[in-house]
């Protein structure tokens, strides 16, 4: 069974310099103060070297220093835009020369940081923004999705909530009309990727009613996302409401048919059903006959359906016996607990 969704990143770090020399081949007899300002800042890398961690250096161009923070800050947005990350990050680390303490700007560095896989470069960051403003909340949800990738759940669903906490006390605040009681309506500047990464780790509690109160507010906000709506039927599946879990799942196709574990959930929910062959089809959407097999000859397995899932997994070898392995060890498992069945 194909895990719920979660990122996977890799942590690379190289740590150089290269300004270019182009200013020790010009000749001049005088140079006004102006140019000495701006050539000393040119060949001056920012203090905070340690938050910079470009992979392409030498692409990075300083020959014209921002003038200050509101500057560097501006041109390191325009970089990013333009999907230049390290120009942008090299620039957002410029801009702590001009004010070292400034939250958003190491929250800015971390979140590149994340993008670019240096996971953490990305934590320290996350955490140093903290110490400044222990409200950040976009710095609480950074440090919580790192803890759920590396499954630290508890940790992780202290900054999730905190980051969730955070977001519904600004809604309050902007509410115009009269307050509403329980979780406020996400607006447009409400992480909905952290209410769905929280809503998961209720799941994985066992808390369903909790985590479908917030996959439910991520809806609203983005009615037709099929990961939202294949997480919420899978934990109507866990819950074990197999009509709204089919409900959901068909739902989550429907919107993408192309989502992958909205077909691999939907398959789990005919397993359960007891309605084999359509699992079996199902699973074939997105994956080769001798993997739908043997998938689903585990999940039988697991139901302590032993005898179908031995012929499932035989299956599976005879459709490709040159490479399948698992199937081989799942054909092994189920024998055996086949035959502690019968003898016990």
């Amino acid at each position: 069974m194909k895990s719920l969704h979660r990122l996977t990143y890799k942590n690379s770090y190289i740590f150089s310099i290269l300004i270019a020399g182009a200013f020790q081949l010009l000749v001049a007899c005088s140079v006004t103060n102006t140019e000495e300002e701006s050539l000393s800042l040119e060949m001056t890398p920012p203090t905070r070297q340690d938050l910079y961690d470009g992979s392409s250096m030498g692409a990075v161009s300083v020959a014209n220093p921002p003038r200050d923070e509101a500057d560097a800050l501006a041109r390191a947005k325009k970089e990013e835009d333009k999907g230049n990350l390290d120009q942008a990050l090299y620039l957002y680390v410029q801009a702590l020369d001009f004010k070292p303490d400034n939250a958003l700007t190491l929250y800015n560095i971390a979140r590149i940081h994340s993008i670019k896989g240096n996971i953490q470069l990305a934590y320290l960051t996350y955490n140093e923004s903290l110490l400044i403003d222990p409200e950040m909340m976009m710095s609480h949800a950074g440090l919580g999705l790192i803890n759920m990738d590396k499954r630290q759940h508890e940790q992780a669903k202290i900054h999730l909530e905190k980051a969730v906490s955070l977001d519904q006390a600004r809604l309050i605040t902007a509410r115009t009309d009269s307050a509403q009681d329980g979780l406020q309506p996400l607006d447009p500047q409400s992480p909905v990727r952290i209410y769905n990464a929280l809503a998961i780790l209720y799941d994985l509690d066992n808390r369903h009613d909790d985590a479908r109160e917030y996959y439910s507010l991520a809806l609203r906000r983005e009615p037709h996302s099929a990961l939202i709506i294949t997480n919420l039927g899978y934990s109507y599946y866990l819950g074990g409401n197999i009509a709204l879990a089919e409900k959901y799942l068909k739902q989550a196709i429907k919107e993408d048919p192309n989502f992958e574990r909205g077909w691999t959930n939907l398959g789990l929910v005919y397993v359960r059903k007891g309605l084999y062959a359509r699992a079996l089809s199902t699973f074939e959407h997105t994956m080769e006959p001798a993997d739908a097999l043997n998938d689903l000859g585990y999940f039988l397995m697991l139901e302590g359906e032993y005898e179908q899932a031995i012929e499932l997994f035989q299956r599976a070898i005879d459709s490709s016996p040159s490479y399948f392995e698992q199937a081989q060890k799942n054909l092994k498992r189920a024998s055996m607990e086949l035959e502690s069945q019968r003898r016990n």
